[in-house]
């Protein structure tokens, strides 16, 4: 496969995840925030379960240890969608963007004390650099909700801004043990595995709030543009996003590849702010910075300095 190929998966696949938190945001107008995940997970797992049964992929979870795999489904889909989900109703989408996009930095950070890895000054300098950044965005919501309490326009509460941090650590995690668990599973097998947790997690939960709100309520709001909302995240951000992920990885440099991450934050934050109409004031301003020279910091190293490999 050529390298042009490569790239164009790379920018489709950080499009998709850019455009998800503002297709998430608009999927809560119509749905509460458990039946909108158990929509989502459960029409990847199918979609998945699909193309099982037709062998076009393959499924081995036969003798290998489950512990992995709980560990990987707990921090994600679990902790991290929940946390996101709820956290967007009440967080700009251009906010939540800014602040997942210092996913690369928290990743070197944790890999410090779980993988025993080690990081250079610069790489140091990068971690301190994106938490200022986060800092930054997370104090430019306090004062964004106290001067303009909408929070369609506003950076987002306090407590959904700290809902989406939540979410960055527990991904951050994920990505973490994902690598201890890709000795005994390939990603195809942990993808499903997520997406089927999802699905009878997020539906257990959303089974109770029917029961108690009534089932009509579920989908009394839902219409068109809601229903499309959940097969672009079931679908293409679930499904379609992983593939293009691993075609990426697999012709391009970790350090390439990376580069993508912060184009999704790019993506969130144009889509957020001309289709939402949300606001980017100096301190989110200040906060994209910080982030986007922290990442690349943390993502880079000096000549002459190694790390160890996981």
């Amino acid at each position: 496969m050529s390298s042009w190929k490569a790239y164009a998966a790379g920018i489709s696949w950080a499009s998709i995840f850019g455009l998800s938190f503002l297709v998430t945001k608009g999927a809560l107008e119509a749905f509460s925030p458990l039946v909108l995940l158990f929509l989502r997970f459960s029409l990847a797992a199918i979609a998945l379960g699909v193309l099982a049964f037709t062998r076009i992929v393959r499924f081995r979870y036969q003798g290998k240890p489950l512990a992995p795999l709980v560990i990987l489904c707990l921090f994600q889909p679990v902790l991290y969608f929940t946390l996101e989900t709820f956290g967007l109703r009440e967080t700009a989408s251009s906010t939540a963007g800014l602040i997942l996009g210092a996913m690369p930095a928290a990743v070197a950070a944790l890999s410090v004390p779980l993988l025993h890895e080690r990081l250079t000054i610069r790489q140091v300098a990068g971690l301190l650099l994106s938490v200022a950044g986060v800092a930054f965005i997370v104090l430019g919501g306090i004062r964004g909700v106290d001067q303009n309490p909408d929070i369609a326009s506003s950076p987002g509460s306090v407590r959904g801004i700290l809902l989406v941090v939540g979410a960055l650590v527990s991904s951050a995690f994920y990505q973490v043990y994902s690598r201890k668990a890709s000795v005994h599973y390939g990603p195809l097998e942990t993808t499903f595995a997520m997406m089927l947790s999802g699905a009878v997690f997020f539906g257990l939960l959303a089974a109770v709030e029917g029961m108690s709100q009534g089932w009509t309520m579920m989908f009394a709001r839902a219409n068109a543009a809601a229903w499309f909302s959940i097969v672009y995240l079931g679908i293409l951000s679930s499904v379609v996003a992983f593939f293009l992920v691993n075609l990426s990885l697999s012709r391009l440099k970790a350090a390439q590849a990376s580069i993508f991450g912060t184009l999704t934050t790019l993506v969130s934050l144009v889509a957020g702010v001309t289709l939402r109409g949300e606001l980017f004031g100096p301190a989110q301003a200040i906060g994209a910075a910080g982030i986007v020279i922290g990442v690349w910091l943390t993502n880079t190293r000096q000549a002459g300095n190694k790390a160890l490999e996981p």
